[in-house]
């Protein structure tokens, strides 16, 4: 019974407002804002993973992964910033690590992005090496998977052509993640 009342509850909002269902579900394709967002943070925690690494990867072809990632996010937060709608100055200082050397949750890392960041700061050798590129590999599935979507049902037509851009490099950077997951995982 308890499951009927909440099919039907769902339907009945997914109905009545696509946009409340959306907001309390969290489905469907994010507004211009919403993406905006996604993909600064995502960009910010694929530079600060990819900083760390410069320090703490101890194979090679991690090193030259994580400079290739700061080269290329750092490239596509530029791009977003000349679209509008963010500033430099304030990304660069929400991607900053506190006093203690810590990062702390704030509107443009989550805390789920800030512990990971703090986790991978404390990782060394092989532990450092298996966390970070697992990280790569699950951020850059969920960067494709929200690229796709809004170059495809976005309601902003220059973050729609951004999307369709970016996305092969990001694709690339996942086959090369996957590539070096497989490397490390024999």
């Amino acid at each position: 019974m308890k499951l009927k009342l909440s099919a039907a509850l769902l339907a009945a909002t997914v109905i009545v407002s696509p946009a409340l269902a959306k907001e309390i579900l969290g489905v469907g394709t994010p507004d211009a804002t919403q993406f905006r967002a996604k993909a600064t943070a995502s960009d910010a925690f694929e530079i600060l993973s990819s900083t760390i690494a410069k320090t703490h990867a101890t194979d090679p072809g991690l090193k030259a992964f994580a400079e290739m990632m700061i080269a290329d996010h750092t490239a596509s937060t530029n791009e977003l910033v000349a679209i509008g709608g963010i500033s430099k100055a304030s990304l660069e200082t929400k991607m900053n690590a506190g006093p203690d050397g810590k990062w702390a949750a704030n509107d443009l890392l989550d805390s789920d992005h800030a512990n990971e960041l703090n986790s991978l700061d404390s990782k060394s050798n092989d532990d450092f090496n298996k966390t970070y590129i697992d990280d790569q590999v699950k951020g850059h599935k969920d960067a494709v998977a929200l690229l796709e979507d809004y170059a495809k049902n976005g309601d902003n037509a220059k973050l729609k052509a951004f999307a369709a851009k970016i996305l092969p490099t990001v694709k690339m950077h996942l086959a090369k993640a996957e590539g070096l997951q497989k490397k490390l995982e024999s």
